[in-house]
Parts: C-alpha cells; structure tokens; sequence
C-alpha cells in the first residue's frame, strides 16, 4: 500500500507552507487520500488508485490554497493587530507625554480641573509628527511577521482606527463634532500610511488624569 504521508510530502515540498502547519496539513491530506482510495476499491472502482490521485490535478496551486486557509485569524494577530497595538501605544503614549509637557489644567468645577485638547492647541502638530515614525514601525514589525503589504498598511493605520472608535464612542455621551474624525483619525491615518509606504513588501483628542474632567474642542 502506498504511503500516502511521503507521497504528499514529495509533492507539496514546493509549496510555500509555514514549517508549524507543515506536518499537520501533510498528515490530515493523506488521511484523507488514503479513505478515499479505500471507499473507490470497495465500491469496486477498477483503478481506485489512478480515480484518487486525480483528485489533485495541481499540486502547487493547491499548496498555495491550503497556505490561504492556514492564514487564520492568529495569524492576523500576528501580522497586524499586534504591530498595530505598538503603534498605537507608540502614539498615545507621545500624546500622553506632550499633554504633560505643554498643557496646563486648568480649573473648571468645585475640585475639578479640566485638560483641553485640540486642533488649535500646542499639542497637535508635535503629535503629528510622531504619526509616520509610528507607520513605520508597524509596516515593520508587520513585514517582519510575514505580513503582506494591505496587511501592513492595516497595521499602520491601526493607531487612527483606533481613535476613530474612541472618539465614536465618546460622541454618543459628549455630543458629535465633524473635525474631531477628520483631524484625530483621518489625517492620522494619512500620515500613518505615508511613514509605512517606504517599508511596504512585494490618535487621540483627550487625556484625563483624576481628578479631571477632559473636554475636546
């Protein structure tokens, strides 16, 4: 009897399969050949064989689908949530540290102080500027996961996705402002993808501290 596990080893050996999933799929494809050939002998087929080896007419397409299957969802994680997070945290953590450095609380309630962040602000454009090296970073650290290069733009504009849910978030207690989306989520997106377009392969309008009630303008 055939061994069907070498047989399929030999043939996917072209095959661009990651080496984990490797042993898995080899194993589960022969498992499979193998019922089969013996289901086509005992309902008398006269070349059980030959009828099961033309199940695969072309193997090397065929290990690319099976690697397409393969790319679950934790390797998405791998790939673009995760530099996506060191993105985002590169960037509200250089937001966090320019509110500290350049913004005064100011007083606005018994006990209370408020932190104002906006568009207008000494804050913004700094910030900004910390966008591209953060679309860098993640482009990077995607590319170095395997990540193609839609999965490394996802990963770059992470950071602004982001935002974008905060602040949509936020609106539905706080009340709607159009700039908000454009200035804090679409204009960091933009620069986001422009600091990982160089590395491509073949934010955040409120911070609060206790006891501080933020306001955005």
């Amino acid at each position: 009897m055939r061994d069907w596990e070498r047989f399929v080893a030999d043939r996917l050996g072209r095959a661009t399969l990651p080496r984990e999933v490797r042993h898995e799929v080899v194993a589960e494809i022969a498992a499979h050949l193998e019922e089969h050939e013996d289901e086509l002998r005992q309902a008398g087929a006269a070349d059980a064989h030959a009828e099961t080896l033309a199940q695969v007419a072309d193997w090397r397409t065929f290990g690319r689908n099976i690697r397409r299957a393969k790319e679950d969802s934790m390797s998405v994680v791998r790939r673009v949530v995760m530099p996506g997070v060191a993105a985002a945290l590169l960037v509200l953590g250089a937001l966090k540290l320019l509110v500290f450095l350049l913004i005064v609380p100011e007083p606005c309630g018994p006990d209370m102080t408020c932190i104002v962040v906006s568009a207008d602000g000494p804050v913004y454009l700094p910030w900004l500027a910390t966008l591209p090296f953060a679309g860098a970073l993640a482009a990077m650290l995607a590319r170095r996961a395997g990540a193609r290069s839609k999965q490394q733009l996802a990963a770059a504009v992470f950071p602004a996705l982001y935002l974008l849910i905060e602040f949509f978030v936020m609106g539905l207690s706080d009340g709607f402002f159009w700039r908000i989306p454009v200035y804090w989520a679409m204009i960091p997106a933009l620069l986001g993808v422009l600091g990982a377009w160089p590395f491509l392969s073949g934010g955040h309008g409120r911070v609060s501290a206790q006891p501080m009630a933020p306001t955005h303008s």
